[in-house]
This record gives C-alpha cells, structure tokens and sequence, in this order.
C-alpha cells in the first residue's frame, strides 16, 4: 500500500484505518469485477466473506473513532505503524501498532477493575492517549501517557490541550516521551494499562521495574492487560510469572459496535512480599 493511499494526521502521522471503502472501490474500478470473482474462488467464499466482513467492522469502529475525535476536538483515531517514526531508545523494533481502545471497551475494563482512592492512571505505550483522556471520566487523579515516538507524543500533547474543556474531574495530564524500559512510575496508587505495546521481552522487563518500584515503595496497584492479538497467554503468564502479580480476573469483552475487535483482557492485583 503506498502511503498516498492512507491518510497523514498531524505531525505526519500516516492512518491506516482511514479510506478502506474507498481503496476497495478504486480496486474495483481498476481490476474490474472478474478480478474480484477470481480471488472469491481463490480464496474461498467463506474466507472472502470474513475479509469483507472484517474490514467492515474496521470502517464502522473507525467511524466511531472519528466522531469522537469530532465532538472532543482531538485527533485520537487510527492505527498508526511505527515505521517511519522517530523512536526514542534502542527498542522501537519490539514495539507493536499504536491503536487506540475503543470507549466502551474501555468502560468495560474500568467497571472491573476499581480504581483505588487518588489513583494515577499510567498507558504504556499510549500512542495517541485516548484512553488518558478517557481516564478522567473514572476519578483518576492523574493520567499518564508512556509513549517512544516523538510523532505521537507531539499528536498527544495537543489532544490534552484540546480536551481541557471536557475535563470536569480536574485529571492531571502528563504525556511522557520516553521508552517504557526507563520510565520510573510514580510513587502514588497506580493503575498502570497495557494494549499489547511491545513484545513479551519489553513486557517482562516494564513488569520487573514497576515490582521494583512498589516493593521499595508499597502501594497499591492494578495492571490490566488488553490485546486483540494472540499475545495474551504469554502476556498474563507473564504478568502472573512477576513477583506479587495475582490474576483478579480475565475474559474477553463483548461486541461493541466502536471497537475493532473484542479484547482479551487480564487484571492484576499487587501484593507486597513478605
């Protein structure tokens, strides 16, 4: 796909999401309809039809997104790769595709998870931080987006900026440009969230710091773990595998019209060890 095809959101950062029906109609008009019965019978009806209704699913939680960006005045839509991107630190080839979770994905997690009292939220690997955003509608006292690529940091800042006027809560924003291997987490209650950012290494090393920091510091904390990918039984063993982690619960969220994908998810509680 050639990057004149998607669109470039501010700061140059180039959305995949955006122009899937129209990309599919220009391949229409240029290949022609036995073209498109050709690779039905290439590939078979039944896997045609979970590509077409795939990316369907696609458009619509993208058509979600954009509302969203529309109503808060910010830019928080897309799936965005990391080639191309200015990365801080030795680790942006172990990062994954910045997509943002849906709102009522998000909500469903919130509503499990309990968020201890004066909690700071912290997103590793944040992306364009919606879900910073999106943590003042659940009394965080702080938000805080962990992200490597400048692009996306810059994209953030002005989504915080943007979004003032709809923080009734009082959150505190920070968006930190930074590897998440370095970041050191704060010393207040934490909830600290991860959208499959990084493969399992970065996990495991991000996890190790933050039982550092609460064993030298105890408080509390929960880890929630999402992902749409097939990275969720390595990424809660993982978590489960990390001193004092214990599963409070895993599942799968329901359908939701704006999301592209049901999530995979896993929340942990901090225990200090005695």
């Amino acid at each position: 796909m050639r990057v004149a095809e998607v669109r470039a959101d501010r700061a140059g950062v180039v959305d995949r999401s955006s122009g899937r029906l129209g990309r599919a109609l220009k391949f229409v008009r240029e290949q022609g309809p036995l073209e498109v019965i050709r690779l039905i019978r290439q590939h078979g009806v039944a896997a045609s039809a979970r590509f077409v209704t795939r990316n369907l699913r696609h458009s619509i939680a993208h058509t979600y997104a954009r509302r969203f960006d529309r109503r808060y005045g910010v830019d928080t839509a897309g799936s965005i790769q990391l080639n191309g991107l200015d990365i801080i630190g030795p680790n942006g080839a172990l990062g994954n595709e910045a997509v943002c979770t849906s709102p009522k994905s998000f909500k469903w997690l919130m509503d499990r998870t309990g968020v201890p009292p004066d909690a700071t939220f912290i997103d590793i690997g944040s992306g364009k931080s919606r879900t910073v955003l999106l943590a003042s509608l659940y009394g965080f006292r702080r938000a805080i987006g962990v992200e490597f690529a400048r692009e996306l940091v810059e994209v953030s800042r002005a989504n915080v900026e943007g979004f003032a006027p709809y923080n009734k809560s009082g959150t505190a924003f920070e968006i930190v440009h930074a590897d998440a291997t370095t970041y050191e987490f704060p010393l207040q209650p934490l909830v600290v969230y991860f959208y499959n950012p990084f493969r399992r290494e970065l996990l495991e090393e991000v996890l190790r710091n933050l039982a550092t920091s609460l064993q030298d510091h105890p408080r509390p904390c929960l880890v929630i773990y999402a992902t749409s990918q097939s990275t969720i039984n390595w990424a809660l063993a993982a978590i489960a595998e990390t001193a004092s982690f214990t599963k409070v619960e895993s599942g799968r969220t329901p359908f939701f019209a704006d999301a592209v994908r049901t999530l995979d998810y896993g929340i942990f509680r901090w225990q200090p060890i005695k």
